[in-house]
């Protein structure tokens, strides 16, 4: 296509020149300009121009605590982030959070100190079928702690974005999906829950909280049909060494919910967690998660053992 442009253009250069006339240019702003075609050797038509992109300046990590007539100050550690970029003569800084949505400022910095401005956050309803919503919203602080206050979300919303080296917990923390595999005794199976959902939460202290959601297995030996119901252990505490979080739960006066069908053993109600009931979380460096789970459930004499890998839900 540019060939035979180029080509249509040259052909009518040529014919100009042959008949020595002008060439009559309007601008978009109605004014006109002429040239001698004798005076012309070449016309170009070169792409526009691609706008600048903002540079990056700074990124920093951090956690939320949000305040409104619901919350009082409760902390999220769900991967909050701020960027500072640079767009010519103007500063503008970016917030972005797994659970809090997104946020884009046009602000002002004293000497790196005081920050203020103005734009909009995009934030999911979860009344609205996940729906994104736009805010007006203003941000102040410093580059340490940035609050981003929303007059018009719950009666008007506090999203405190505090600075802080991502913790272990932090990272872990998210929503998951992935499979379950079980063996009981240690010898029948494995058998395989598909599409289980995990959820992790970071306390204050460092350690986290897990909340397993229902699992189905089938074809499991003496029992047939099993699901298992969902269930929270909380305060696996971190271990540096092995870069794990674990726990035995065994006391922790946790139930479970229990049901079969199909096999010689019937069963339907909820049951705690025996000895020797040990949960232990890691983390690996592509986002995968993997639960291991050890546990025994009320005075059933084997033991079960099972190992959930996961990935964030998207």
């Amino acid at each position: 296509m540019k060939k035979i442009f180029t080509l249509v253009i040259v052909s009518f250069l040529s014919a100009l020149a042959v008949q020595a006339q002008s060439l009559k240019v309007t601008k978009t702003d109605g004014s006109v300009v002429t040239y001698n075609a004798s005076d012309i050797s070449k016309i170009e038509f070169l792409p526009s121009e691609t706008p600048s992109q903002p540079k990056l300046k700074h990124e920093f990590a951090g956690y939320l605590t949000v305040k409104n007539r619901v919350l009082d100050n409760v902390r999220f550690d769900t991967g909050a982030k701020i960027k500072v970029l640079q767009d010519g003569g103007k500063i503008l800084a970016e917030f972005s959070d797994t659970q809090w949505g997104t946020g884009s400022f046009v602000i002002t910095m004293d000497n790196h100190a005081a920050i203020n401005g103005t734009g909009k956050m995009k934030i999911a309803n979860p009344r609205a079928g996940g729906a994104v919503e736009e805010y007006d919203a203003t941000m102040s602080g410093s580059m340490r702690e940035i609050k981003i206050t929303i007059p018009s979300l719950m009666g008007g919303t506090d999203i405190t974005w505090h600075y802080a080296e991502a913790s272990a917990a932090s990272k872990v923390a998210g929503n998951y999906t992935g499979t379950t595999s079980l063996k009981v005794g240690g010898v029948f199976g494995p058998f395989t829950s598909a599409t289980v959902e995990y959820k992790v939460t970071a306390n204050e202290d460092g350690s986290i909280n897990v909340t397993a959601s229902e699992e189905k297995y089938t074809g499991v030996t003496m029992v047939g049909n099993l699901t298992l119901g969902t269930y929270t252990v909380k305060n696996l505490a971190y271990d540096k060494a092995t870069n794990s979080f674990s726990r035995d739960y065994s006391e922790d006066g946790i139930k479970v919910h229990f049901k079969t069908n199909g096999g010689s053993m019937k069963k339907d109600e909820d049951y705690a967690f025996g000895k020797t009931s040990k949960m232990t979380v890691t983390l690996a460096e592509d986002g995968t998660l993997t639960i291991t789970n050890n546990y025994k459930i009320g005075a059933m004499p084997f033991p079960i053992s099972a190992t959930y890998t996961g990935k964030k839900a998207k």
